[in-house]
């Protein structure tokens, strides 16, 4: 298939081309998929942002918005959209039949339904992204190789990871824009488009936070490229500039409203630590802001590193340190959306320098997309509620059944969901290894005896 590559010059040709079978087949399982499966949990607190938001009480104004507001100004162009062409009368239920989801409170469930139209719109808004960011994946692999076949083998390793479309047409969660902007920013780093380089970089944190540990390298790239022609600090400069444009336009509405402590009370949710007791409450209330503080210090290092590279690998180095970085911060077991930043790194360094690490990719990909189905039959309550594809008192049988102990107090729903983790978890894991024991390797064979740490700050 990615064989002879033609250009594309008429309609045959672009039919026949890889690119647009692969889009076809992408586009396809995701509409199949989108009216299918819904987290109804993330999708129903999408349902209460445009209703506070269609109530004229903002995102703040009511309980249920926790993110900074991209996502926020995000749904609410959408929610325009819904008005202008399709008018979705009711984007959510309360059957009495669901009441029993919230007695399970090992999990995150709601008994409340969003309707498949609601669902399938927001959706379609993560498949449209996900198409920019397979684009941005093609011309950068295109651009560091000029060759056609690996860009488009780099699109299909994003377009087509179960992954990506399970968390866009199933999980139903936002990270795909964030990395739709940090793709842009390395792409206008590299293009020496600084300013926009920062505006961007500043929405993807602003998205969700996990780009923020790139900073480093990326401004250690951006000193190395302006270092000779003397220009480094203004480079720097300009970059802060724009993002610091970037903060302001996103959350300038939120300072005037007073509102801006609650815009950014996301960053502290999610690290955690709150009163802690037993060793146990320490480990799991600490944990995250030991192991988040340690992100920092990993940065630092791989910036440093790249500040040691000679001009002709600088660039190399950007991606592989990009990579690494992104696959250190997700070894403290992430939830699979938040894994998908991981993907395009993952899938641009198969085909420009390393294939070995496709086995990564599908460990990755597989465990995240059982991940994502681990819900199974709670998946379903949509399609149960609204149409007469399913019963919903069905439904409502197979997820007690689901949650039944079989053995040790472990129920099917969590046998599954902690297979998915541990076998995404494996995929993760593997992707640090292989560069430390790579780095490991290169240092003993240039020293002839074994090296015990694998990176060195000075090499």
């Amino acid at each position: 298939m990615f064989n002879n590559i033609a250009p594309v010059n008429s309609l045959n040709s672009l039919v026949r081309h890889p690119i647009f079978i692969i889009i076809i087949v992408g586009i396809a399982i995701r509409l199949v998929l989108a009216p299918l499966f819904t987290v109804g949990y993330d999708s129903d607190f999408w349902a209460t942002i445009i209703r506070n938001l269609n109530s004229g009480e903002g995102l703040y104004g009511l309980e249920g918005y926790y993110y900074t507001p991209v996502w926020g100004y995000i749904l609410s162009f959408i929610s325009m959209l819904e008005g202008m062409f399709l008018n979705i009368d009711i984007m959510g239920l309360r059957p009495v039949e669901t009441f029993p989801l919230e007695t399970y409170s090992n999990w995150f469930l709601t008994s409340t339904v969003t309707t498949v139209s609601f669902n399938f719109m927001i959706k379609v808004a993560y498949l449209i992204s996900d198409l920019l960011v397979g684009y941005i994946i093609y011309w950068l692999v295109k651009d560091k190789t000029g060759d056609v076949r690996k860009a488009t083998i780099g699109f299909a390793l994003w377009f087509l990871c179960p992954l990506v479309f399970s968390v866009a047409s199933v999980s139903g969660m936002f990270d795909t824009f964030s990395v739709l902007f940090i793709l842009l920013c390395v792409v206008m780093v590299r293009k020496d488009k600084l300013f926009l380089a920062g505006v961007l970089f500043a929405f993807a944190v602003l998205t969700k936070f996990f780009p923020a540990y790139f900073i480093f390298i990326l401004l250690a790239y951006v000193i190395m490229k302006h270092r000779e022609d003397g220009t480094a600090v203004k480079a720097v400069i300009t970059s802060a500039a724009g993002a610091l444009l970037g903060f302001f336009v996103i959350m300038l509405p939120q300072i005037l409203e007073g509102k801006l402590s609650e815009s950014i009370m996301f960053a502290s949710n999610r690290i955690g630590g709150e009163g802690v007791g037993t060793l146990v409450d320490a480990i799991t209330g600490y944990g995250p802001i030991l192991f988040y503080s340690f992100l920092i210090l990993v940065s630092l290092a791989l910036a440093y590193k790249l500040t040691k590279k000679d001009k002709e690998e600088q660039d190399d180095s950007l991606f592989k340190y990009l990579l690494f970085m992104t696959a250190v911060m997700f070894l403290y077991s992430p939830p699979p959306q938040y894994v998908v930043i991981l993907i395009p790194f993952l899938a641009m360094y198969i085909v420009i320098w390393e294939k070995k690490l496709k086995w990564s990719w599908l460990i990755v990909s597989v465990g995240g997309a059982v991940f994502v189905f681990s819900g199974m039959y709670i998946l379903l309550l949509s399609m149960g509620t609204f149409t007469d594809m399913f019963s919903l008192e069905q439904i409502m049988l197979g997820i007690a059944t689901f949650e039944t102990s079989v053995f040790s107090g472990l129920t099917p729903h969590f046998i599954v969901y902690f297979t998915g983790a541990a076998i995404q978890y494996v995929g993760i894991l593997s992707i640090v290894l292989f560069f430390l024991r790579k780095k490991y390797i290169e240092r003993k064979k240039e020293y002839g005896r074994v090296i015990p740490w694998p990176f060195s700050l000075t090499k």
